[in-house]
């Protein structure tokens, strides 16, 4: 029952502070004073049902608000209500207390993939996290997810939000929020794409894509995608999925195709899918988006991330899919 009154008495609150925005004055904010006089937890309530445009907007109300919004405790609060609780708890306590550490001869291990660059970048980024990363080793090691306050500050970066330049201006902890609730995507097209020339592979403008453009997939022998993640990725469980498309009747890729992920700092994806899988769920979906989940990745110290799609080692073709993006959720 008081949770109902609240709801009611908020939405009455935000049909104000909308229009005090459009035409605001001394009399108008005279009329609200009641609210300064609520203690701080009363207010933080009120918030609890405000997303983060009404925010911005009550915290421009006056200089009470203000300051209440702009304070650590306020955004500690909001991760604490908002998020999982093992969420909450490694990023406002558990992650910026540094490990005890064991020092460790790990023996080298390579990474477990069916098609293989041994010359290249990935391979060798996937062979260290293997060696480094294994269950085996952190164990023996002693190692937890870790980043020190000047490291979150120095590395932090937004993919659905504007990075601010200042951060020292802002609650740490609205940084962190920010960072929990933001998307982290990477488009396909803005990978390196082997035989993009419109013919085997082609760049495409999709209306329904989520990041503008598409990688369609015509028809190829060597099927081959490489990117990376613009900004680093700081310490936590992450769930991999990636979005795609493919045309019923036409999906062809014979063999097993991988999908791996590989932080520089963590533990790496490997994600095999065959060709009747691709068939049954663009079977299910039709011609429509959908998200397939790959699995999890573990990430321990703020990482570059790196992905790939491969599929090379039979010479059949490959035809009748299309890649939007790939997207890291973190979870508990």
């Amino acid at each position: 029952m008081a949770s109902k009154f609240i709801h009611e008495k908020l939405q009455s609150f935000r049909s104000w502070m909308t229009s005090s925005l459009l035409t605001s004055n001394d009399n108008q904010i005279s009329g609200i004073c009641w609210l300064l006089d609520l203690p701080p937890e009363i207010i933080q309530m009120f918030t609890d049902y405000l997303n983060v445009n009404d925010l911005i907007s009550f915290s421009r109300t006056c200089r009470t608000f203000y300051t209440l919004i702009n304070n650590d405790n306020f955004w500690m609060h909001r991760i604490h209500r908002q998020l999982p609780h093992s969420i909450a708890q490694l990023y406002t306590i558990d992650v910026y207390q540094p490990p005890e550490m064991i020092q460790t001869i790990d023996e080298p291990r390579h990474a477990d993939f069916l098609h293989v660059r041994t010359d290249s970048d990935f391979d060798k980024l996937a062979n260290s996290s293997a060696t480094h990363y294994n269950d085996e080793v952190i164990e023996r090691r002693h190692d937890k997810m870790y980043v020190s306050n000047e490291d979150f500050l120095k590395h932090v970066n937004y993919f659905q939000f504007k990075t601010p330049s200042h951060h020292s201006t802002i609650p740490f902890m609205k940084l962190v929020y920010f960072y929990l609730i933001d998307r982290k995507r990477r488009a396909a097209a803005s990978m390196d794409v082997i035989h993009l020339d419109g013919n085997y592979l082609a760049d495409r403008t999709d209306q329904d894509s989520l990041t503008g453009h598409i990688i369609q997939l015509r028809s190829v022998c060597w099927l081959e995608l490489t990117g990376r993640f613009q900004q680093r990725i700081m310490p936590g469980k992450y769930e991999v999925s990636w979005r795609m498309k493919g045309r019923t009747g036409y999906v062809t890729l014979y063999g097993e195709t991988e999908f791996l992920v590989v932080p520089s700092h963590g533990k790496l994806l490997i994600k095999k899918i065959e060709d009747n899988d691709f068939r049954n769920y663009v079977l299910q979906q039709g011609d429509r988006w959908f998200t397939m989940n790959m699995g999890e990745i573990i990430i321990y110290k703020p990482s570059i991330v790196w992905m790939a799609i491969r599929n090379w080692n039979n010479g059949n073709w490959k035809s009748g899919l299309s890649w939007d993006c790939i997207e890291l959720r973190m979870i508990p």
